[in-house]
């Protein structure tokens, strides 16, 4: 009986249901970014977070305008994985109202496959 032909290994993006998504948060501190980063990573509800370390954020709180230096994360995560990501950074952000925005939750994110197919390597569920 004659072998059947390999099928070619379909991209992640085609194989899965899972899809890019980036969680954008602010931090009062490098500190405070750091932790939450690593927890992230170390809990692999992200694969990899970038830290902006000095943006200038400008915005009412209590009546008042307020200008603030904060640190920026991009955290790079699936969807499968969206909803436990941000339960973690609300429960765990030191703000009362911090910024969760998430882009791609609807799969608009375009990402290169092969840093896809690692994102989602590292994330997945054992």
């Amino acid at each position: 009986m004659a072998k059947k032909p390999a099928l070619p290994r379909l991209p992640a993006l085609l194989r899965k249901k899972a899809r890019p998504v980036i969680i954008l948060t602010t931090l009062p501190d490098m500190v405070a970014a750091e932790k939450i980063s690593f927890q992230l990573v170390e809990l692999k509800l992200a694969a990899c977070v970038n830290i902006l370390p000095d943006v200038q954020s400008i915005y009412h709180w209590d009546g008042k305008l307020v200008r603030e230096r904060e640190a920026k994360l991009l955290i790079k995560t699936s969807s499968e994985r969206l909803n436990e990501t941000r339960a973690y950074i609300k429960a765990n952000h030191p703000y009362s109202v911090p910024e969760i925005t998430t882009i791609g939750e609807n799969g608009d994110v375009a990402m290169q496959n092969d840093y896809w197919e690692w994102l989602e390597s590292y994330i997945r569920r054992a």
